[in-house]
């Protein structure tokens, strides 16, 4: 579900200064600007322009959870209180400049930026009329991404099971992502989970089922493996809400084929963003894509592609999403390659898409992420085939993926969201590589 940044927002102006006795209605209008590109504003019930105005404005933020900061640079003013009020609250900044030869507000943000820089906190300078709607676009990108790193601090994670043998990539370093996202691993067996999948009452799995299969067009799959499959997913409700968990990632391939893919499907479908071969990179790619669309995420390969159209199919063996389904439509079916089990079939809806990879460890974690628009596209794949037109060439991109070494785990988010995935590259200090921005690499790795 699409998460609407929370923006701590005041205005700064100095006394002596002109301009400063409307900073009310600026105030105002700049808050209104805000609130209308989605971004929940946490106005500061006063201006700072003392003192004793800045300790009552941090005691009112303090506590409220905010994801960044917004400074409305009224007049000309004295840049350390701003630079209290980031250390205080630990947040980044985004600075507003506004038009007036005789305010000295760009000359304010400009010295307020400058100290920013040399401290090295993350901050965003913009210029522009209040009316102008695009520094107003520009920050709530920014706040986005703010968002983003916000919420995988203190995320928590299960891991069930283990990585897909064969899949080295997919190997993940858990003291880097603690590191460098502050989200922790939780680690589960599956025999754990199966232990607890055995004690769920019959009654439970069976209605869970039957309202899964009510759905469906056709189901062709066994009942047993569906009650099987049902009672996997309370086990993972269970764990949820026990552990508060942010999301799951799911060694379901091969010891469950069939046995994990509708848990997956309907975690997903509930903004509990579940990955599955083990793979936490991609699983921690699904939170922040999650977090960005009011639609699940698809957890897919790069499976084909038309060079003449410029078209890519992606898909996985039938863990999507119900809602993400072509006229809602989907079916019930043994899962390909073991032909047991429960997976969901269809083909993905049309829509604005973008395509993202993150992969790494130790000093080289780094994403790609590519826009695009899904169109309609035949069950050309056992699964949830997902079609989309790129807005660049094909080969422009393979060689940017080849380049960088991304993994072959693609996840698509219904959104065009590159650029706020750029920003929040630059704040992780990951690598990322944008064909559709300019510039086209962005961020620094942050090796130790």
């Amino acid at each position: 579900m699409m998460y609407k940044p929370r923006v701590g927002s005041y205005a700064v102006y100095e006394p002596p200064e002109e301009g400063w006795e409307d900073w009310e209605a600026q105030f105002a209008q700049i808050n209104e600007a805000l609130s209308a590109v989605g971004m929940e504003v946490v106005a500061a019930p006063e201006a700072i322009k003392d003192l004793p105005s800045l300790e009552r404005v941090a005691a009112f933020f303090a506590g409220q959870a905010l994801d960044m900061l917004h400074a409305l640079i009224i007049t000309w003013s004295f840049d350390h209180y701003s630079i209290e009020l980031q250390q205080r609250l630990d947040r980044p900044l985004a600075i507003r400049a506004i038009p007036g030869i005789r305010t000295g507000s760009v000359v304010g943000s400009q010295q307020l930026n400058s100290v920013l820089a040399d401290l090295e906190v993350p901050k965003r300078l913009f210029y522009g009329a209040l009316a102008d709607e695009a520094p107003i676009a520009a920050a709530a990108v920014f706040a986005r991404a703010c968002a983003l790193q916000q919420k995988l601090q203190g995320a928590r994670v299960a891991v069930i099971g283990r990585r897909t043998e064969g899949m080295t990539p997919t190997a993940v370093d858990e003291i880097e992502i603690l590191r460098l996202f502050g989200t922790r691993l939780q680690n589960y067996g599956l025999d754990e989970i199966h232990g607890r999948a055995a004690q769920v009452p019959a009654e439970e799995a069976r209605a869970i089922w039957e309202g899964v299969a009510s759905g469906a067009t056709a189901v062709m799959s066994k009942t047993e493996h569906g009650l099987q499959t049902a009672r996997n997913y309370v086990v993972m409700k269970e764990l949820v809400a026990e552990q508060g968990l942010s999301a799951i990632s799911i060694g379901s391939y091969p010891q469950c084929q069939g046995t994990m893919c509708i848990p997956i499907s309907l975690l997903n479908e509930e903004g509990i963003p579940t990955g599955c071969e083990g793979d936490v990179n991609s699983t921690i790619n699904m939170m922040l894509l999650s977090m960005l669309s009011d639609d699940p995420v698809h957890f897919g390969e790069m499976l084909a592609v038309d060079e003449e159209e410029n078209s890519l199919v992606t898909s996985h063996c039938g863990c999507g999403s119900p809602s993400l389904a072509s006229e809602g439509s989907y079916i019930l079916h043994p899962v390909r390659l073991a032909n047991d089990g429960v997976c969901i079939r269809y083909t993905a809806k049309p829509g604005p898409v973008t395509f993202v990879n993150l992969v790494g460890r130790k000093g080289n974690y780094r994403m790609c992420a590519f826009e695009g628009d899904a169109v309609p596209t035949g069950m050309v794949f056992e699964g949830n085939p997902l079609k989309f037109i790129m807005k660049q060439p094909f080969h422009t991109i393979w060689e940017e993926v080849a380049e960088h070494g991304f993994g072959h785990h693609w996840m698509t988010v219904y959104a065009h969201i590159a650029p706020v995935l750029a920003e929040f590259c630059a704040l992780a200090g990951i690598q990322g590589v944008f064909p559709d921005l300019q510039p086209v690499h962005v961020g620094a790795n942050r090796g130790g």
